[in-house]
């Protein structure tokens, strides 16, 4: 799966399952932490969704801010992770 895929993938689910269709364009840079879009209970669920749709664990020494700041940084990180397929090229 190429970076911009991972990206797409993660705004879809915040798009329905956090946002639960407000009107919020997100980007890859979008801030969602300074935004509160992330919160600690609705990045436990995104946690929760790539476990499953990905297959990673996310480790909690990655659980910082900056690896959760934007769709960008979430895609990075899960390319670090497990997802050798991820290509970082679309950065």
């Amino acid at each position: 799966m190429e970076h911009q895929d991972v990206q797409e993938t993660i705004r879809k689910f915040i798009n329905q399952e956090i946002l639960r269709g407000a009107r919020v364009t997100l980007d890859a840079h979008t801030p969602l932490l300074e935004l509160g879009i992330l919160t600690s209970l609705s990045t436990m669920r995104l946690l929760g969704f790539i476990r499953e749709r990905f297959g990673v664990e996310v480790p909690m020494s990655d659980m910082i801010g900056d690896n959760f700041r934007d769709l960008a940084s979430i895609a990075t990180l899960l390319s670090g992770l497990a997802l050798p397929e991820v290509d970082n090229a679309g950065q």
